[in-house]
């Protein structure tokens, strides 16, 4: 669990210093439909905003991999559980689920959380803003991990941005063939700048994320049970740390 927590923790202690090398309104959607995980179309598209190498490993820290790699459906009190596995021995559930939305304007912003039944728990919050059937953007980011006090950074960031996926190199449809959601799946590889492939299977079937499993190196995601019903966790206003300017 310390190996997962920790780039956001990272991320949260750099004090929300802008990821982008454009700012700050570098992570606002250039016009793509959708991720290349739920078209199968390809790798995503070269025109998203730049993020300067040095800062890859800090922004994806910021952006959940259920929903870099999947594509939210903002169905609010929908939950799913996955059984997240980093060792043989280290097995633990995780709960996302869409808790709130806000209509604004323009969009409407989306409470979505992950709650990590583990020891010590922890609580990771998203809003994600989301205009009709544009791409979304993580607005802010928040972690709660009691009895501290929760702090919430500033992101804007593409959910699906292209450089935060890494290069789309295989992709295939497959069966998903036990479990609460068998049926039709796609399976996506994407190799990043360093470290391990990423392989993602995602599926219409599976609420909030759409993605059955994901495989990030040495830490597995696998959906196992979903529901509706799910309210919010977080009952604290986080400590909100401000936008630092780029140096």
């Amino acid at each position: 669990m310390r190996r997962l927590l920790c780039p956001v923790c990272t991320a949260v202690l750099l004090s929300a210093t802008p990821a982008m090398s454009a700012a700050p309104d570098a992570g606002t959607p250039a016009s793509r439909p959708a991720t290349a995980a739920s078209t199968g179309a390809g790798a995503p598209a070269s025109n998203d905003p730049p993020i300067a190498s040095e800062r890859l490993a800090e922004a994806r820290a910021l952006v959940p991999p259920l929903l870099l790699y999947g594509q939210l459906q903002p169905v609010v009190g929908t939950w799913v559980e996955y059984t997240v596995q980093s060792t043989p021995k280290d097995t633990y559930p995780v709960r996302a689920a869409v808790v709130g939305e806000t209509p604004r304007e323009r969009d409407t912003l989306y409470q979505v959380e992950l709650d990590y039944q583990t020891t010590p728990l922890a609580l990771i919050i998203v809003w994600v803003a989301r205009a009709g059937t544009a791409r979304a953007v993580v607005e802010r980011l928040a972690i709660s991990v009691p009895p501290n006090t929760p702090i919430s950074v500033p992101v804007d960031l593409l959910a699906d941005h292209a450089a935060l996926q890494g290069q789309l190199v295989r992709q295939r449809d497959t069966d998903v063939r036990a479990g609460s959601f068998a049926g039709k799946g796609r399976e996506l590889t994407f190799r990043r700048e360093s470290g391990p492939q990423v392989t993602v299977v995602t599926a219409a079937q599976v609420p909030v994320f759409g993605v059955e499993s994901l495989r990030d190196g040495e830490v597995t995601w696998t959906a196992r049970k979903s529901g509706t019903g799910a309210r919010p966790a977080l009952d604290v206003v986080p400590l909100t740390l401000p936008r630092l300017p780029a140096p």
